[in-house]
């Protein structure tokens, strides 16, 4: 589907989501004057966007529909259509004539009304003359044509003051023919024996110039004022007002003078505007075929909340969905659909803000993207910044960009807020990628560029290797660690994101590639913990197979692998006797079932032992902490760990990879000592092997005596 056909035009509504049509249905029965009536001049008032021509739009189309009793003649005026002030008091005439004659029910008292205002209509094209007239200033100032004033400027100029002088002098020759209220009084009796009621309707008065403003207000009064003729004015009230004088009071007192009656346009409720956008928005996602996502789907109404709050009218509402059309599908599966919805609300409403976001990006996020910029800016540290300084506006460097006014400022405030949130606003220990949030300076960047963004790689591809694991195999990069970690920190940061990931099969290759780099010598420290992230991450899905999926990482992934994953499962049970307190709800552990995970624990020990009989539990990653693990799943029991440290300690390989847990500048008798059963006798396989002299350091400490008694 072309997103062309999803834009919402800004033309009046014809149906009745706003709740105005019971309104339209009084006030349109209340324009009918019985026979006999003065004119009347009937104003509904109401702000831009506010729904005024929706309303009018009603109201002509019950006028039309009547069909017994007075039946009115309706005239719908548009000065827009009229080029220039001094066509617009004719025009104005001559619509009501143009009317009254297709009119077929008034019949030959509808000619003759036409006529007679077409007369009226004749006169009225030579009133920018009168002006030169001191006894007919009064006229001639409401149809001045600017155009042809200054074409006759010209002329004189060029041809002398005299023929200037000789064109008045001509035209004052006319003057005894040249009778307007007599022509007027024509109309008016002709009106009479027509005997029906009219309606004038003139919308969007408010657009016009100043000039063409009053000069339409003064023609109703002065020159349109006729019997049982009612005209419906729809404009904004405080616009009128300065048009008619040069202060607004004045101009109100002025404007009551010309309109008997006037109506606010009937406010809608926050409810009632809420209802109107989530119509908007739900079938524009509808007809861009978008889903909503869990996580978005949990923020979507109070984003439509802060829509309705941010637009001030009908229109603004409009704007932000017409917006909507193109930056949803260019970001749809990149970026919240939630943030989209506020953020465009939020720079409909607010442009500067939305410039400020995109110029002090690291004011909004505390941080740059990973990958291409969005604006050139100096990098700080956010945290240290945090904790240097206490006061609400530095926690929250934002403040100093939302607009003054206190209303716009409470506003823009909420919005950035949700948009924006510091992490101790959120409930636990939130991560942004996760849901896509543009607090993600990443998605920021992405929704300003609505395209991919150089070094950063789109989520949808992402989510392609979670869904195809044979695709996540052969992107895995697994000889530059470098670049390994790089995409496994994209993997976790949009696992959660994903839609459909083959979460098996993700973790069956994950385990695969942990294996062999493992095999090689090659799983650091980094990649394992990042590995085992994400496979906790896949893990946090419940999907149905999450607990095969779970034997299968403490069975088949390398060791430092399933260590950590089958301890965050022991802890979040308060297994582990070290922490019995750490014990978290069922609902948030990662394993819920007991026995499953007594059964990991005994699966990943046999494989230590079995690693340790065949002389290669030296190549894990992370040899500490698995024998400081193996000693506590044995309840505390350092015995068997002992063995195993005592056995792989024989070969140089095992002696190799143990002591380099040990660093000169931060070793202490405490925790990392705990595997070292015997002092001496460690100190003296060092000293026994190449190792001495880069250990020389170690020797003397596990020589000192007060060591060997602890």
């Amino acid at each position: 589907m072309s997103s062309h056909s999803n834009y919402i035009h800004d033309r009046p509504a014809t149906d009745d989501t706003l709740g105005r049509l019971h309104f339209a249905d009084a006030l349109s029965r209340s324009l009918v004057l019985s026979e006999g009536s003065p004119g009347l001049v009937v104003g509904v008032e109401g702000n831009w966007g506010s729904g005024k021509s929706t309303l009018i739009g009603f109201i002509t189309k019950n006028l039309g529909e009547i069909t017994e009793g007075s039946v009115p003649i309706l005239v719908e005026f548009n000065p827009w259509m009229v080029s220039n002030t001094g066509a617009l008091v004719e025009a104005l005439i001559g619509q009501i004539a143009a009317s009254i004659g297709k009119d077929f029910s008034s019949g030959e008292k509808g000619i003759e009304v036409g006529q007679k205002l077409l007369g009226y209509v004749g006169l009225l094209k030579h009133l920018k003359y009168l002006k030169y007239v001191p006894v007919l200033s009064w006229v001639g100032h409401l149809a001045e044509d600017i155009p042809d004033v200054v074409q006759s400027v010209a002329a004189t100029a060029e041809q002398g003051a005299d023929a200037g002088q000789k064109a008045i002098d001509d035209f004052k020759k006319l003057l005894p023919s040249f009778d307007l209220p007599k022509k007027k009084n024509e109309v008016i009796a002709a009106l009479g024996e027509l005997n029906r009621p009219i309606v004038v309707v003139i919308d969007d008065l408010d657009r016009l110039p100043a000039e063409e403003i009053r000069a339409t207000i003064q023609a109703i009064k002065a020159v349109a004022d006729f019997p049982r003729v009612t005209y419906l004015l729809a404009y904004d009230r405080s616009i009128i007002a300065r048009a008619l004088a040069t202060d607004e009071e004045s101009g109100l007192s002025y404007l009551e003078k010309i309109v008997q009656v006037a109506y606010p346009i009937p406010p809608l409720s926050q409810r009632q505007l809420k209802k109107f956008a989530d119509g908007k928005v739900l079938a524009l996602l509808d007809g861009l075929h978008i889903i909503l996502r869990d996580y978005e789907q949990e923020r979507y109404e109070k984003a439509m909340s802060l829509l309705t709050k941010l637009a001030r009218h009908p229109r603004d509402i409009v704007r932000v969905v017409n917006r909507l059309v193109l930056s949803l599908p260019a970001t749809h599966g990149e970026v919240n659909v939630a943030d989209v919805i506020v953020f465009e609300a939020l720079s409909q409403r607010f442009p500067a803000l939305r410039e400020a976001i995109y110029t002090h990006s690291s004011d909004f996020t505390g941080h740059f993207p990973r990958g291409d910029l969005i604006s050139e800016q100096d990098a700080f540290d956010w945290g240290g910044y945090l904790a240097e300084h206490e006061n609400s506006e530095s926690k929250q460097p934002w403040l100093k960009h939302l607009p003054k006014g206190e209303s716009d400022q409470r506003i823009s405030e909420n919005a950035c807020l949700f948009l924006f949130p510091t992490r101790e606003m959120c409930r636990g220990d939130i991560v942004f990628e996760n849901s896509l949030r543009i607090a993600d300076p990443d998605r920021l960047a992405r929704l300003f560029r609505m395209t991919s963004i150089e070094d950063v790689p789109e989520a949808k591809e992402i989510h392609e290797l979670l869904e195809h694991p044979n695709k996540l195999g052969e992107a895995l990069p697994t000889d530059d660690d470098k670049q390994l970690l790089f995409l496994l920190e994209w993997l976790v940061n949009y696992t959660p994101s994903c839609a459909n990931p083959d979460v098996k099969g993700c973790i069956e290759k994950l385990a695969e590639v942990s294996k062999e780099l493992t095999g090689q010598c090659r799983l650091t420290d980094d990649v394992a913990r990042k590995i085992a992230t994400l496979m906790e991450c896949l893990l946090r899905l419940k999907s149905p197979e999450c607990d095969e999926c779970f034997l299968e990482i403490s069975q088949k992934s390398s060791l430092s692998i399933a260590e950590k994953i089958v301890l965050q499962a022991v802890s979040d049970q308060g297994k582990w006797e070290v922490e019995p307190n750490g014990k978290v709800s069922e609902d948030r552990q990662l394993i819920s079932d007991s026995a499953l995970v007594d059964r990991a624990i005994q699966i990943w020990m046999e494989r230590v032992r079995e690693y340790s009989d065949q002389g290669t539990l030296y190549k894990e990653a992370t040899l500490h902490s698995i024998l400081f693990r193996f000693a506590q799943f044995n309840h505390q029991v350092y015995d068997e760990a002992y063995k195993v440290i005592s056995k792989m300690c024989e070969t140089s390989e095992g002696l190799t990879a143990f002591v380099r847990y040990f660093k000169e500048d931060r070793y202490s008798p405490g925790d990392q000592f705990m595997l070292v059963e015997d002092a001496e006798k460690l100190a003296q396989r060092i000293t026994d092997s190449t190792l001495k002299h880069e250990y020389q350091w170690l020797v003397k400490y596990l020589s000192d005596e007060q060591i060997i008694r602890s």
